[in-house]
C-alpha cells in the first residue's frame, strides 16, 4: 500500500502554497498585501489543515480580523471584508477546488475577541466562534496574515491557561481539554442530523460521514489530548509554550511525537499511523464515490469494524501512557477527567 499519509502531505502543503500565493495576488489587486496581513487573516482546518487533502477535497476557511485594544473596533473594514470574501471565492475558483461549503454561508470576518469573550459562556458557538477556535487550535494552517494568525493563537492558549500562574509546576490543561471533548460530543451529536437527499433519508451518506467522523475528526481531537496528557506525563505540567507547540503540529505529527517521547507506546502509535493511512487510501475519492461504496453492506460492515479498531487503539495509548503513572499522579487524572 502506498503511503498516503506522506503524499497527502506533500499535496497538501503545495496546494496551501499555491493559494496562499493567489490569494496574496487578488488582494494586492485592490489593497496594500503587507497591509491588510496586518489587521486579518485566514486560515484553513479539515484536510487541509490536517495536511492529509486530496485532489477530491474541499476548502475550510475561517476569516479573522484585529480589533483596536482600547474601542475593540474592528481593523478590518466593512467593504474591506467584502472584497477578502471576494478574493477567497476567486482563489478557491481558480484552483478548481470544490466550491466553498454550505454554499458560503460560514464565510464571515470574526472579531479576535469573538473567540475570546465566547469562551466558556453558553452561546459560545451561536456564530461559529466556539468551532473556530478550536478547529484553529486543533488542525489549522494559515493562509494569509500570518502574524494576526499567530496572535489569536497565542491569545487562545493564554487564555485558557488563565489560571498558570497559581499552578504553574503542577498545571492540569482541564480547561482546553474540556472544550476539546465538548468539541467532540459535538460532533458526535451533530452527526445524527442532516441526511436527507429531497426529503428522503439517505443512509448512505450518513455512513459516510460517519466513517470520516471515527477516524479524521477523532484523530484531530484526541491526538490533541493525548499530546497534552505525555507532556504531563513528562513534566507534571503543561506550559503555555508547550500548549502552542503541541497546537502547531498536524495530528499526525502529534502522534509522531507521542511515538518519540513514549518508546513504550511506539508499537501501538504504529498501528494507529497504519489504520490512518489505510483509511486515507479508503477516501481517496469523491464524496459521490463514497458514497456509492457505502451503499455496499459487506464495505459498510468492513468499514464499521475498521473504525472501532481504530479508535480502540486510541484509547489503548491513552491507557497505556496513563498505565506508566501512579494512581493520583497528574498523568492518570488526566485520563480519569477525560472519561469522568
Amino acid at each position: 500500500m502506498e503511503n498516503q499519509i506522506s503524499i497527502k502531505k506533500e499535496f497538501s502543503e503545495q496546494r496551501r502554497h499555491d493559494l496562499s500565493e493567489l490569494l496574496k495576488n487578488k488582494v494586492s489587486l485592490w489593497t496594500d498585501v503587507e497591509a491588510l496581513s496586518k489587521t486579518a487573516c485566514v486560515y484553513t482546518t479539515g484536510s487541509f489543515g490536517r495536511s492529509d487533502a486530496s485532489i477530491y477535497s474541499d476548502l475550510d476557511v475561517f476569516v479573522l480580523t484585529d480589533v483596536e485594544e482600547i474601542s475593540g473596533r474592528r481593523l478590518l473594514g466593512n467593504l474591506q471584508e467584502i472584497e477578502l470574501l471576494a478574493s477567497i471565492i476567486s482563489a478557491n475558483r481558480e484552483m478548481n477546488l470544490p466550491e466553498l461549503d454550505a454554499d458560503g454561508g460560514f464565510l464571515k470576518a470574526h472579531r479576535l475577541t469573538d473567540y475570546l469573550e465566547g469562551l466558556g459562556k453558553p452561546d459560545d458557538d451561536k456564530n461559529n466562534t466556539f468551532t473556530g477556535r478550536i478547529l484553529l487550535l486543533l488542525e489549522s494552517q494559515p493562509l494569509f496574515g500570518n502574524e494576526v494568525y499567530r496572535k489569536v493563537k497565542e491569545e487562545c492558549i493564554h487564555r485558557y491557561w488563565i489560571d498558570y500562574s497559581d499552578h504553574s509546576d503542577t498545571f492540569v490543561p482541564a480547561f482546553l481539554l474540556n472544550d476539546i471533548l465538548r468539541f467532540w460530543r459535538t460532533l458526535c451529536i451533530n452527526y445524527e442530523s442532516g441526511f436527507e437527499i429531497n426529503g428522503t433519508l439517505d443512509p448512505a451518506k450518513r455512513r459516510a460521514k460517519n466513517y470520516k467522523l471515527k477516524y479524521s475528526r477523532l484523530m484531530t481531537c484526541f491526538s490533541a489530548v493525548i499530546g497534552l496528557q505525555v507532556q504531563l506525563s513528562k513534566t507534571g505540567t503543561v506550559t503555555p509554550e508547550q500548549a502552542l507547540f503541541i497546537s502547531d503540529q498536524t495530528p499526525i505529527e502529534r502522534l509522531e511525537m507521542v511515538g518519540e517521547a513514549a518508546p513504550h507506546c511506539s508499537s501501538l502509535v504504529s498501528d494507529i499511523l497504519y489504520k490512518y493511512n489505510v483509511f486515507l487510501s479508503e477516501v481517496n475519492c469523491s464524496k459521490e464515490d463514497l458514497r456509492k461504496k457505502m451503499e455496499d453492506a459487506s464495505f459498510y460492515r468492513d468499514s464499521l469494524h475498521s473504525a472501532r479498531s481504530f479508535g480502540d487503539s486510541v484509547y489503548m495509548l491513552m491507557d497505556k501512557i496513563s498505565d506508566q503513572q501512579d494512581v493520583g499522579s497528574k498523568a492518570w487524572r488526566f485520563l480519569r477527567y477525560v472519561t469522568v
